[in-house]
């Protein structure tokens, strides 16, 4: 059987503050209704009014809300940057339509990861736990299903994974699962301080992870009389408390989880499409840990929700375009043709621009748009030229880009690229340029289509922000941008 190093120091430490399906979905509602800002005093009340909130005193605790606001974050609602709240890709859609809220929380599961920006977790732990959870129980030699005294024993103490390691585990839980009940007993003794160990893990595990997944539609409990001859594994949890492995809460017998049946073609869908044993992101792999938190988020699950297809006005069309250019931006033909033209198509997101065509080739731009901002009578063209990179990019000749801009009768131009070198700033002081990161230009797109009614962009917010700042970077001015339109304020 596979050697694990089973301890409390050395687990996953999964957010146990929220167990209930209807108070989750009282913080999403509160997300609706509260305008850009989430007083927490206000929701206090309103939860406490509802009978959703009980706090340990009269006056309840205003910082056990910011706490479960980070169980939310857990869980991959959102995240919280400078004391605000924005909410991920997924959430944007449940805010518009709970219809596909299973859906989306197999999403959310998926993109669940250590590390994690809001669970205390040891470093040495680097996988990605909801894809491994959901290949367990997509795998036929496992019946497609997990006991929980399977997972109380195993999963928690699960440090990185490869094909071969968990080929290994497959085995190792075939052979524990055919083990009688005193013999599994003897293997959960066998561990120092067995009792806090194992309340811990069955505490984190059944009564809040799977529970909450099982809750939103995602996961199933279901109960076998049989298992373990019809007893249950109880450990003591403190002084005055234990936990066990019974199905559900006061029952006489333990079970089994399961994907819900008619999300299994769809989390076989995300496994064929990223691996289950891919090495996750940690915040080290960006310079800003903010960048993390959106690829996490925001980037991250737009992808997964492609593959999905989830369909909310027109959100797949959205997301693949948007995808589409972030992706050939790095690697698309030598050229950069492809990412022009993938580039043009996220051009005609934004409501605003009315027509946008490739002109390229020697001596001119890449894209002209034109466009009539709201309120306003009188269109205008803009340059828009690609500067695909696997890297960054180095420099811009300023000069010929305004030759261009001259030529073209436009407003401005506008260079997009994945990066930029630190001293192309210094190139396009004094002209009527903006370069911009793709990955932001993304991230606004996206944001504004799957927040509007109609399924466009604003185009006007990005052009007065344009106009007041030639010759600069307007990744943070955008990205700052962003954060206001769509993050919640926390007073």
């Amino acid at each position: 059987m596979i050697n694990l190093n089973r301890s409390k120091d050395n687990k996953w430490i999964l957010q146990k503050n929220i167990s209930s399906i209807k108070l989750m979905e009282a913080y999403i509602d509160a997300l609706k209704k509260q305008n850009n800002e989430i007083n927490c005093q206000n929701l206090q009340d309103n939860l406490r009014y509802d009978g959703l909130y009980m706090g340990r005193s009269a006056d309840g605790s205003l910082s056990t809300m910011g706490v479960r606001f980070s169980q939310m974050c857990f869980y991959m609602f959102g995240y919280k940057k400078n004391n605000k709240f924005i909410p991920s890709a997924t959430t944007q859609l449940l805010l518009k339509n709970n219809n596909e809220k299973a859906e989306l929380m197999l999403i959310n599961l998926f993109s669940m990861q250590f590390p994690q920006p809001y669970s205390k977790t040891p470093s040495n732990f680097k996988l990605y736990f909801g894809r491994l959870i959901l290949k367990l129980l997509l795998d036929e030699r496992l019946e497609k299903k997990l006991f929980i005294d399977e997972c109380i024993w195993f999963l928690p103490f699960i440090e990185t994974i490869n094909d071969k390691f968990y080929n290994e585990l497959v085995n190792s839980i075939l052979e524990y699962r055919i083990l009688g009940y005193a013999n599994k007993l003897e293997l959960f003794k066998s561990v120092d301080n067995f009792n806090d160990v194992f309340a811990n893990a069955t505490h984190e595990l059944k009564y809040y992870f799977f529970n909450i997944f099982a809750e939103f539609g995602v996961l199933e409990f279901v109960e076998d009389k049989n298992h373990n001859s019809g007893q249950l594994f109880d450990f003591a949890h403190g002084t005055n408390s234990r936990r066990n492995d019974s199905y559900a809460s006061n029952k006489k017998y333990s079970g089994f989880i399961k994907i819900v049946e008619t999300l299994k073609e769809k989390a076989s869908l995300l496994l064929d499409k990223y691996s289950f044993d891919d090495v996750p992101s940690s915040q080290s792999d960006f310079f800003l840990k903010s960048q993390w938190l959106e690829e996490l988020y925001e980037l991250a699950p737009l992808k997964y929700m492609a593959t999905l297809e989830c369909r909310n006005f027109n959100a797949l069309d959205i997301m693949n375009t948007v995808n589409k250019m972030l992706h050939l931006s790095k690697y698309g033909s030598n050229d950069g043709k492809d990412f022009e033209f993938a580039l043009k198509d996220s051009f005609e997101l934004f409501r605003e621009i009315k027509e946008c065509e490739i002109i390229s080739g020697s001596g001119d731009t890449d894209i002209i748009c034109g466009v009539l901002n709201e309120n306003d009578t009188i269109p205008y063209k803009i340059n828009v030229d690609a500067k695909k990179s696997g890297k960054a990019t180095q420099s811009l000749n300023a000069k010929r880009l305004m030759l261009h801009i001259k030529k073209n009768g436009s407003k401005y131009c506008i260079v997009v690229s994945p990066k930029f070198a630190s001293g192309v700033k210094n190139d396009i002081v004094g002209d009527k340029i903006v370069i911009v990161e793709a990955e932001t230009l993304g991230r606004y797109i996206s944001k504004d289509c799957l927040s509007s009614n109609d399924g466009f962009s604003n185009f006007t917010i990005i052009d007065k922000i344009i106009e007041q700042n030639y010759g600069k970077d307007i990744t943070p001015l955008i990205n700052k941008r962003i954060d206001s339109i769509y993050s919640l304020d926390f007073q």
